[in-house]
């Protein structure tokens, strides 16, 4: 039985009764605006609210960017992330990690006294069955993160998911309070083939994320359809570090390795910092 406070489900029960599509295409209609009087000063708020680190970003100028959106998906100085060449396995983002550890059979920790099952997240059990008590690390990007997701490792990217869902949002009072949220909610999974076995890249949406985009899929494939959506990807081989997708507003990524590969690096904790190519394993 879920250990979720009554008070804790009270506070993100609006949630469930906010229209999310609509609000969701609203947000990606402002993010997109390229009226200047409009997204310079946006941009400039969001900077001092959220204390973005414009430094380490390839454009540092506010007025180089042409909407929001343009600015949220930003590019970093080469030097800003470094990769960890003796690491089997990097972060694929920045952020904070939300939970991490061993796979309990086919089930993962969402939160104290919240689970959810891996072909949940993975939209079947065939996927599913290649990560049955392995490991898996989820990693929160807050607004002020870096929303470009990398490889945490090389390989191949065989086969790409797309499943719809809901847009809860995934700050930590809704992680902890909505039942098997990254499994609810909207999210592109990539299939990876690596030297050290599959590995699975799970970007999940939320609430105003207006879409996910995909190295090999292009600015115009951002959103699934009424159903899960399947595709097989061929020969599109990612080095670690190399840019995996992006978010047009940012979420959650779920990182997905086999029983055998290397438990994560002992220093690592939930609530703590992570950075892309920061080594994980």
């Amino acid at each position: 039985m879920s250990s979720v406070s009554l008070a804790a489900r009270l506070r993100v029960w609006p949630q469930y009764l906010l229209p999310q599509k609509l609000l969701t295409a609203l947000a990606w209609k402002l993010s997109t605006c390229r009226a200047r009087w409009f997204h310079q000063p946006f941009i400039r708020l969001f900077v001092r609210l959220f204390g973005v680190d414009l430094s380490e970003a390839r454009r540092s100028d506010i007025a180089d960017y042409a909407c929001f959106d343009d600015f949220f998906t930003r590019t970093l100085k080469p030097e800003a992330r470094p990769i960890a060449n003796d690491a089997r396995l990097v972060s694929p983002s920045d952020g904070t990690i939300s939970q991490l550890g061993r796979i309990d059979g086919t089930t993962l920790v969402q939160a104290k006294g919240l689970d959810y099952e891996i072909a949940e997240l993975l939209g079947s059990n065939e996927r599913a069955g290649a990560f049955s008590e392995g490991s898996f690390i989820t990693i929160y990007l807050a607004p002020r993160d870096y929303h470009r997701v990398h490889a945490p490792i090389a390989g191949q990217v065989v086969e790409e998911v797309r499943v719809p869902g809901q847009l809860f949002s995934v700050s930590a009072a809704t992680t902890r309070a909505v039942p098997k949220l990254f499994a609810r909610n909207e999210r592109m999974v990539a299939m990876m083939e690596t030297d050290h076995g599959p590995v699975a890249v799970v970007m999940v949406a939320a609430m105003l994320v207006a879409g996910i985009q995909t190295a090999w899929g292009g600015p115009a494939d951002l959103r699934p359809d009424r159903r899960v959506r399947e595709r097989s990807i061929e020969s599109f081989h990612l080095d670690r570090g190399d840019e995996l997708g992006r978010f047009h507003w940012g979420s959650t990524v779920i990182v997905l390795t086999p029983a055998g590969f290397p438990g994560w690096l002992s220093a690592l904790r939930p609530e703590g910092r992570v950075r892309m190519g920061q080594a994980l394993v």
